[in-house]
């Protein structure tokens, strides 16, 4: 029995669907820890968990950027450059939310 060979399409698509895993993942993890400790009044915040919501981000843009791209590109300069704006708003609002 042959081995298929992927194509760039598929890794691209397997690449972008574990970014959104990722994401979803983190994002409901750190959701549920965040609420359910401050029901009960305690305060959740360090290093690590600043990681993970760094991880979350990460993957999520990741996850948003390549189907976004293809989207502005087929519709035009304008869209493109909102796109990039877009883009370079999301990463710095990432960054300094660490700090």
């Amino acid at each position: 029995m042959t081995r298929r060979q992927r194509t760039e399409g598929q890794a691209k698509a397997d690449f972008i669907r574990i970014c959104c895993y990722v994401a979803l993942i983190l994002a409901a993890v750190l959701i549920f820890i965040n609420n359910f400790l401050t029901l009960i009044e305690i305060n959740v915040s360090g290093t690590f968990i600043d990681i993970l919501v760094l991880i979350k981000e990460v993957a999520l843009l990741l996850g948003i950027v390549f189907g976004a791209y293809s989207f502005a590109r087929a519709h035009g300069k304008v869209w493109t450059i909102l796109f990039w704006i877009a883009l370079a708003l999301y990463i710095v609002s990432a960054i300094l939310g660490l700090f």
